[in-house]
């Protein structure tokens, strides 16, 4: 177990990169460029300041409710147990969602070497959830171990595509004024749906606000850090799409499914795009499972604390695996990824996520009665509310009703006492939600990571031997 109050500035900076960067920038530069050509850029500095003001909102719940459960527990502790409930249902649903994004965009990328046809296709999904499953069921140590292998590689080639576009750039910038002109080819017209879908990239910033109750100094603390954080992600962000964008003519990105794999093989050639869509495909794989974990154990604590059905929360004790609600996951993320598209996925991700961060905004004025609070919170209440009107009117309709069948489920499904012994196991592994704030040492924050500690160990060398003279 970790001692308390030891998590320094730079653990919660880096903590902030490895929850959000993952294999979502896969997925969602795909609908980025085809949406908007050169402009996408806009929706990525938006939705990345769009994504700042929430997480600084989180932060300001963060530092008053001291438990696991993220906004789950920010709406319980404000309002009471209906709230609690249905801002942990619009959560559940979104994660849920979103996981049945990857297998889809699996098979996208699996593409890239053989044709896929549509009986393929759900074997493959199967196969898929299948592994997901399996890795999770004997043990969470198993599935973070698992997570760890996959996530070596995960980032690697989109590096390897910022630093040969980035030369590539320099070399030819004809080109690229050639290529970013006109900067808005298709209009501004598809902009907000562009900035919803954009936005589901930048999604995680939360499970960072998960450990501040380990953070030296929270108050002052977190805020900075989820900031620096959420600045070193756009950046990262940017910076890859600038390259799509610039080496690339938008009319010919607009009818890629893969632009990253495409764009590689401008630079690099076949040899190139093989690596970008071998690197997007073990991405996905080790993010839906690191995701799985986090999504099957907010199910199971919400079944303790009487708001599931008991059975969410029966655990295999040789493995201590809440097996039941991992195969519900499991079964619904088979259904969805087979008879819906991403973008729709997507949308309905980011309908649930703005429900849940209007409930943040709400308790973080309950909670905190000082003006930044108030400023944060009537921000991101704006933004909430922008990104569900941004969607289509069949996922509003759609996501309302699915919201609201939370409701019966709250009054007549679930149990009406805590599952004592179940909550007690969940605190004693300490890893249900913790572990997901944790789960990705993302490349790009293990080099940061390894920097400074290389200059640590440089400091240490230099004041050895001049204490020897």
């Amino acid at each position: 177990m970790r001692n308390t109050k030891q998590l320094t500035m730079f653990d919660v900076v880096n903590l902030v990169v490895g929850a959000i960067v993952g294999a979502d920038i896969y997925i969602a530069a795909t609908f980025g460029t085809g949406l908007l050509g050169p402009a996408s850029l806009l929706a990525w500095v938006t939705a990345g300041i769009f994504a700042i003001i929430i997480a600084l909102t989180f932060g300001r719940c963060a530092e008053v409710v001291k438990q696991v459960g993220g906004p789950y527990a920010y709406a319980k502790h404000a309002f009471g147990h209906f709230q609690g409930f249905m801002t942990g249902w619009s959560l559940w649903l979104a994660e849920i969602s979103a996981l049945s994004v990857f297998p889809i965009a699996f098979i996208t990328y699996l593409s890239f070497f053989f044709q896929v046809p549509l009986l393929l296709k759900v074997i493959v999904t199967a196969l898929f959830i299948f592994f997901l499953f399996a890795t999770n069921y004997f043990g969470i140590k198993n599935a973070a171990r698992t997570n760890d292998i996959l996530t070596v590689v995960k980032l690697a080639p989109l590096f390897l595509l910022i630093i040969v576009g980035l030369l590539w750039m320099f070399s030819k910038p004809a080109e690229v004024v050639q290529n970013l002109t006109p900067f808005a080819p298709l209009g501004f017209e598809n902009f907000g749906l562009a900035v919803v879908i954009i936005f589901w990239a930048y999604a995680g910033f939360e499970y960072a606000t998960v450990v501040s109750s380990d953070i030296k100094n929270a108050r002052k603390i977190l805020p900075r850090a989820i900031l620096f954080g959420m600045l070193i992600v756009t950046a990262f962000y940017l910076l890859t799409n600038l390259v799509i964008v610039s080496v690339a003519d938008h009319s010919q990105l607009m009818q890629q499914n893969t632009p990253l794999t495409y764009v590689s093989f401008l630079l690099m050639g076949g040899v190139g795009a093989a690596i970008m869509a071998i690197g997007a495909m073990i991405s996905l794989s080790g993010s839906n499972e690191s995701g799985l974990m986090g999504s099957t154990r907010l199910a199971y604590a919400m079944a303790a604390d009487g708001y599931f059905p008991r059975r969410m929360a029966n655990v295999r004790n040789k493995y201590s695996t809440p097996h039941v609600a991992l195969g519900v996951h499991c079964i619904i993320m088979f259904f969805a990824a087979t008879f819906f598209t991403a973008q729709m996925l997507i949308t309905f991700v980011v309908f649930n996520l703005a429900f849940a961060y209007i409930m943040v905004a709400l308790s973080s004025m309950k909670l905190r009665k000082d003006k930044i609070t108030r400023l944060l919170a009537v921000s991101s209440l704006l933004i909430a509310f922008f990104l569900i009107s941004q969607n289509t009117l069949f996922v509003i309709i759609g996501g309302i009703l699915i919201l609201l069948a939370g409701i019966p489920i709250y009054i007549f499904f679930a149990p009406k006492s805590e599952l004592k012994h179940a909550k007690r196991l969940m605190y004693k592994e300490e890893t249900k939600l913790r572990h997901r704030a944790e789960k990705e040492e993302v490349f790009l924050a293990h080099v940061v990571k390894h920097v400074k500690l290389h200059l640590r160990e440089r400091e240490r060398f230099y004041r050895q031997n001049k204490k020897r003279k």
